[in-house]
C-alpha cells in the first residue's frame, strides 16, 4: 500500500543552523543561506506532493530544530512528544509540542529516563520499527511500547548500526511491503516477508528517501534512485547537500501527519 499523508510540519534552518550536530566530514562548511535556499525547494516539492504545509519560524535558539521529524510522531491523531538524546536539543519537544496541539485530538509525553527520536522510528502498515542507537534507549521503546499497542500497532527493535545516527538513515519505506536502505540492516528477520531494494555500493544519503504515494525526494542523484524508477515511482532528486552534512535526509525535514 502507497503511504499517504494529510499534512507536514516543516521548519527552515536558521543562521545558527551552522552549529548543527553532526559527525559529517564537512560539517565546518555548513552554509545556512544554501540550506534555506535546499529547504525552500524541498517544500515546494512536498507542496506538490499534495501535502499540506504547516510552516513553522526559524527556531535560532536550536540549531537542529529544522529536522521536524525527532521530536514527536504522530499515529491516528494522537502525539508521542519524545525526549531528544541530544541534551542539545531537549527544549525543541516543547516547542512541537505546541505547534502539534491544535492538530491533534491528544498529545502523550515521555519521562526521564526515556529518550525517543522519531528518525528512529519506521512505520509499516501497522507496525512500528525502532531503532536502538545513540538517541533512542530501550525505556524510549517501552514508551512508545506503551503507547502505540492501544491503537493496534506492535513495535519492533531494530539495532542500529554502529556510525549511523538514527533507524531512518539507513533504511527507509517506499510503501507498506518496500523497503529500500543498506544491505545489512535489511537483513534483519523484522524485514523479513517485505521486499527489499538495498542500495549496494551507493553512499548512505542514498538509503534515506520520502516516499509519498507513488511519488519520492530523494537527496543526491545515485543508481539506487534509478531502480525506484524502474519501480514506477517519480523521484524528485534534490540537492539536499547542507542537509547531509548535518548527518541528515529527506525525511528528517518534516513530521507528516496521517490520512
Amino acid at each position: 500500500m502507497s503511504r499517504r499523508f494529510k499534512a507536514a510540519l516543516v521548519r527552515p534552518p536558521g543562521e545558527s543552523f551552522r552549529l548543527a550536530i553532526s559527525l559529517h566530514p564537512e560539517r565546518e562548511l555548513i552554509d545556512p543561506v544554501r540550506a534555506r535556499h535546499q529547504h525552500e525547494a524541498y517544500c515546494r516539492v512536498l507542496a506538490g506532493m499534495g501535502v499540506e504545509l504547516i510552516e513553522l519560524p526559524a527556531d535560532e535558539r536550536h540549531p537542529d530544530s529544522c529536522f521536524t521529524q525527532d521530536p514527536a510522531l504522530v499515529l491516528d491523531g494522537r502525539a508521542l512528544i519524545g525526549r531528544l538524546g541530544a541534551e542539545s536539543r531537549a527544549a525543541e519537544a516543547e516547542a512541537m509540542e505546541q505547534a502539534l496541539a491544535p492538530l491533534v485530538s491528544a498529545v502523550d509525553r515521555l519521562e526521564a529516563p526515556a529518550t525517543l527520536e522519531g528518525g528512529d522510528v519506521l512505520r509499516i502498515g501497522n507496525r512500528l520499527l525502532v531503532g536502538r542507537s545513540n538517541r533512542t534507549n530501550d525505556e524510549g521503546i517501552d514508551a512508545l511500547t506503551a503507547f502505540a499497542e492501544p491503537l493496534g500497532y506492535s513495535v519492533h527493535a531494530v539495532e542500529v548500526p554502529r556510525g549511523v545516527l538514527h533507524l531512518s538513515t539507513a533504511v527507509t519505506a517506499l510503501t507498506d511491503e518496500l523497503v529500500t536502505g543498506l544491505d545489512e540492516v535489511l537483513e534483519n528477520e523484522v524485514f523479513r516477508g517485505l521486499e527489499r531494494l538495498p542500495v549496494g555500493d551507493a553512499p548512505l544519503p542514498a538509503c534515506n528517501v520520502l516516499a509519498i504515494g507513488d511519488q519520492v525526494i530523494a537527496s543526491g542523484d545515485y543508481r539506487a534512485h534509478d531502480r525506484l524508477e524502474s519501480r514506477g515511482f517519480k523521484v524528485h532528486r534534490l540537492d539536499l547537500s547542507e542537509f547531509e552534512r548535518a548527518d541528515a535526509g529527506p525525511t528528517c525535514l518534516s513530521l507528516l501527519i496521517d490520512q
